[in-house]
């Protein structure tokens, strides 16, 4: 009777936790952090997740990662395929930024006339100037664009002189580069 007892427990105890095991939810593997476990990240809506960017044959088209490129193309205009060439060929003729002397990562040509605007001058060496576009300097933003990608600044080649090594921040401070963004031409 005692035994029998005994097995009726057992099998209750066992039946209880597989239906406990059956609920709980499965944890997954969470990944450390300096200060033990990560918080578990949430993952947002389906209607609010970042859009990816759309890729062709695995590569990120141009047009998504090239601010001029982008502009251009909502303006229905496309880069030449000799660009990647002559943008090189400009590169190994001035290699650094030209207000601050940046060399390496994060150095872009800059049209100084936009060739969504002026297609003829897309390719002319003439119209191309080295600037960078990395964090606390931002030039080809600042100087090429006077902040917005759409606009662009004529006077680029002085205004590279005048904010010669100069911060973001203070070239923003700036009275005169703020007087040039107030009259920054857009298309």
């Amino acid at each position: 009777m005692v035994a029998a007892a005994f097995v009726a427990v057992v099998l209750l105890v066992l039946i209880l936790t597989l239906r406990q095991l059956r609920t709980r939810p499965r944890r997954t593997q969470r990944h450390r952090s300096r200060r033990g476990y990560a918080p578990r990240r949430k993952h947002p809506p389906a209607d609010k997740k970042k859009k990816s960017i759309p890729k062709g044959n695995g590569h990120i088209p141009s047009w998504q990662k090239d601010a001029g490129a982008r502009v251009a193309n909502k303006y229905g205009m496309a880069r030449s395929p000799e660009w990647p060439r002559v943008a090189q060929e400009h590169l190994s003729r001035e290699p650094a930024c030209v207000v601050c002397g940046h060399r390496g990562q994060g150095l872009q040509v800059h049209h100084i006339k936009p060739f969504h605007l002026y297609p003829e001058l897309e390719l002319d060496p003439r119209n191309l100037i080295t600037l960078c576009e990395i964090r606390g300097r931002t030039h080809h933003l600042l100087i090429g664009h006077l902040d917005d990608w759409e606009s662009y600044n004529i006077h680029v080649r002085t205004d590279a002189k005048r904010y010669a090594h100069q911060s973001a921040t203070a070239i923003k401070s700036n009275p005169t580069w703020q007087h040039e963004v107030d009259q920054r031409p857009m298309p």
